[in-house]
């Protein structure tokens, strides 16, 4: 009669593995060599848990993937006119060569006067330096519409975006709604800081990105609601629209003027680089119309 040999389970893995071909052979110093494990490398689907992770009973629901990365809000298309404004870049004969460019650079600005007003020329209009001889600037011509773009309009000051030679207006003239000077507020465009107090200039630089900045010129200096330094939020008043000009007074209006926060290029494809004047007729138009149509600044 034969007997069963019963081998512990230690003695059979022994006798098992005494029989693994894959037994690497000893080193010359008597080691065994075994190549290093591979590094792991990103998980498969199969090595997914399918309950959403460990720390997650397999009774909750598994979480949504993730989508896309959130992007940042786009502003609302304008709504239609329903005031007259001429278009960007039409400058009459005589008053320089304009410059079309129909980039709304600051899509979401606070309309920068507390009140009404109207766009147009300083130097050509009724009362202007240039303009026609026997005209006062409180003519009825001047408080009406249409609104005239005035970004390139022919002066000395340096502009690389305006054409004969790079000199051009810097911004955009605009009258309050009266010939009344020391009486209509101006007011942030942009939530930001004062950066900059001069003789006759205000510089806001806005918070956030792209950090566009505002520049305004011949407010009442004397009587200004800001100081150097100060935060200011959209819509907060920061001076009243004058004649203040150093020593020489000018017409009563609001120089504005908006400068570049990043690099880019126009709609005709010209180079922007940072605090580059751009145009701001576009920008200025449609926060108008966002007033008229009830929008408020804080």
């Amino acid at each position: 009669m034969r007997k069963l040999l019963i081998l512990s389970p230690l003695v059979l893995a022994l006798a098992l593995g005494a029989c693994d071909d894959t037994t690497k052979p000893a080193a010359p110093g008597g080691e065994v060599k075994t190549p290093a494990s591979p590094a792991p490398g990103p998980p498969t689907p199969e090595d997914e848990p399918s309950d959403g992770g460990a720390e997650q009973p397999a009774s909750e629901p598994v979480p949504p993937a993730p989508g896309p990365p959130a992007q940042p809000p786009t502003p609302p298309a304008p709504s239609p006119a329903t005031f007259n404004h001429g278009a960007p870049g039409d400058i009459p004969a005589g008053q320089g060569h304009g410059y079309l460019d129909r980039t709304v650079w600051s899509p979401a600005m606070c309309w920068p006067l507390q009140d009404d007003a109207y766009a147009n020329s300083q130097v050509y209009g009724h009362g202007g330096g240039m303009g026609p001889a026997g005209t006062s600037q409180c003519d009825s011509v001047n408080y009406s519409l249409p609104w005239h773009d005035t970004f390139c309009e022919a002066r000395s000051r340096d502009n690389p975006l305006c054409a004969g030679g790079g000199t051009g207006h810097q911004g955009q003239d605009i009258r309050p709604g009266t010939c009344k000077k020391n009486l209509h507020w101006a007011v942030a465009a942009e939530s930001g800081v004062i950066t900059d107090v001069g003789t006759y200039t205000v510089t806001l630089t806005a918070s956030a990105a792209p950090h566009r900045t505002y520049r305004y010129l011949h407010m009442q200096m004397a009587a200004l609601a800001v100081h150097e330094g100060d935060t200011v939020v959209d819509g907060q008043k920061l001076g009243k629209v004058s004649n203040d000009f150093g020593g020489t007074p000018t017409t009563i209006h609001l120089h504005f003027e908006l400068r570049a926060g990043v690099a880019g290029v126009t709609t005709d494809g010209k180079p922007v680089v940072l605090h580059t004047f751009l145009p701001p007729y576009m920008s200025l138009a449609e926060a108008y119309q966002r007033k008229l149509n009830g929008g408020t600044c804080s």
